[in-house]
């Protein structure tokens, strides 16, 4: 019988490493990178095996999962491992070319099917649920038109004339306006306009963090910051995402372990489980803070989809802490247009001042047409009627696709807001055959291997808006098509 991919990494030094060292530190992951690294030079590990799971290497060494994930994220980041979502870690076929100089070769994907880009593009027939926007018979013209129609009959002085590294005054004045009634009270100074909200993440990014740097994300969470901070070498510690905001217990442990500098959380209608957090937990996240000594970025992209009657159940961490140790992230992507590009971000005068640096060496300056553009919204085009509209239209489709959901026997929490469901299509299913089957039949989803780390669960993220009858029977079918493989005298 062939040894398993646990036998071929030496078990023997994998224990003498976990005995020698105090569990989950710092010492242990460099000894499990070093071990690694070695077996990858010298040849032991072959290009493309497959290295034990996070569970199966935590088990054998008897240490935690995260102290193995941070091991494996390290090394992803120094090139000698890549990860494929729902599959596991491999050794890179670049893995020998680590530190040598650099080829020229051209730009092309990556081999793995589910990529932010996959769900980014998704324009098959079949793939409309994976969107991450909402139709555009739902956001309508009009709003967009009228400006631009109102812009256009203006003198364009201000469009040849570098703008305020900080943004459109007018547009800060008029988000500060709209903060303040959301119990932020940021001044026009403590404001950026951005590229979305993506840009604001990139600028914070730049400014305060460095590579071998720990941060915590949400898990599940988007997967756009996870790749995005790994890509700049950070270390990324997964904090499992609750009902009501993130698990505490476990963040405080890991901040305890790790000392992390950052923490990236949604407050309002996270992505994907569109969850909010409690007050009483956003008060308990800060006092975290505090005693371990990070920040926190609330990405808070999707809360103007937050119904009115729910508005007073949730608190932006931005309103209780004033900008003490909180960066808040906003975006109109989802209720104006994803091709705008219009976001801000509001941070203390303090942490402005080095990411107004790396702006002005990097895009100098917002977008002055998207900041006009969003300003008309807000200020003339009656942007808060089409944000009511638009969130009576996402309650009414997500009872409606709720119901349709559980008479499958599939399970998710109420629909309560936002854009999405977080379907569980039940236990024991085969996540990864399930999307395989889907993906050969051309069908594109945005399944949990997007959004974690490791799958436990088959779960799905459907966006209501754009999720109908014949999407839900594609899935339905792909699962008994995986059950049946697995149980063929079930089907039979």
């Amino acid at each position: 019988m062939a040894p398993t991919p646990s036998q071929k990494f030496d078990t023997r030094a994998k224990k003498q490493a976990a005995s020698s060292v105090p569990r989950a530190n710092g010492a242990l992951i460099d000894r499990i990178f070093e071990d690694v690294k070695g077996r990858v030079e010298n040849r032991t590990l072959d290009l493309g095996a497959r290295l034990p799971s996070v569970r199966a290497m935590a088990a054998e060494m008897g240490i935690s999962n995260e102290t193995v994930l941070r091991a494996y994220d390290k090394l992803t980041a120094a090139g000698y491992l890549e990860a494929r979502r729902g599959s596991g870690f491999y050794v890179s076929p670049q893995a020998l070319q680590v530190g040598k100089p650099a080829e020229s070769h051209p730009w092309s994907a990556p081999p793995a099917p589910y990529t932010w880009d996959h769900l980014l593009h998704a324009r098959s027939p079949y793939g409309a649920s994976a969107l991450g926007t909402l139709p555009a018979e739902w956001i309508g013209t009009e709003m967009l038109s009228g400006a631009m129609q109102a812009l256009a009959a203006r003198p364009p002085t201000s469009l040849f004339e570098y703008a305020d590294g900080r943004g459109w005054l007018p547009l800060r004045e008029a988000l500060s306006a709209r903060l303040h009634r959301a119990g932020i009270h940021a001044t026009a100074d403590q404001i950026v306009t951005t590229a979305g909200a993506t840009d604001a993440l990139d600028l914070v990014v730049w400014s305060f963090l460095y590579p071998a740097q720990y941060v915590l994300v949400e898990e599940p969470g988007p997967f756009i910051h996870t790749q995005r901070l790994l890509a700049s070498g950070l270390w990324i510690l997964r904090v499992r995402r609750l009902d009501d905001g993130p698990d505490l217990e476990q963040l405080a442990e890991l901040a305890e372990k790790y000392r992390p500098k950052a923490f990236f959380c949604s407050s309002v209608l996270q992505n994907p489980t569109c969850t909010s957090m409690s007050p009483r937990k956003a008060h308990q996240l800060l006092k975290l803070a505090e005693q371990h000594d990070f920040w926190i970025v609330d990405d808070d992209s999707y809360g103007d989809l937050l119904p009115r009657a729910q508005q007073g159940a949730v608190t932006r961490l931005a309103a209780l802490d004033h900008f003490e140790r909180v960066i808040h992230i906003g975006s109109f992507s989802r209720t104006l247009s994803p091709g705008l590009r219009a976001g801000f971000l509001a941070a203390s005068g303090q942490r402005l001042e080095p990411m107004l640096l790396r702006r002005s060496v990097g895009s100098i300056h917002s977008s002055l047409l998207s900041d006009q553009v969003v300003h008309h919204a807000l200020v003339e085009g009656g942007y808060e009627v089409h944000c009511e509209k638009l969130r009576k239209k996402l309650a009414t489709s997500g009872k409606a696709l709720l119901a349709k959901i559980r008479a499958r026997g599939w399970q998710a929490g109420d629909a309560g807001a936002g854009m999405y469901l977080w379907v569980s299509l039940g236990d024991g299913v085969d996540a990864q055959g399930v999307w395989e089957v889907l993906r050969a039949d051309g069908v594109r989803v945005a399944s949990e291997i997007v959004f974690v780390s490791h799958t436990g669960n088959a779960r799905v993220r459907l966006n209501i808006a754009r999720t109908d009858d014949a999407m839900l029977d594609r899935i339905a079918a792909a699962v008994d098509q995986v059950a049946s493989r697995s149980h063929p005298a079930a089907g039979a």
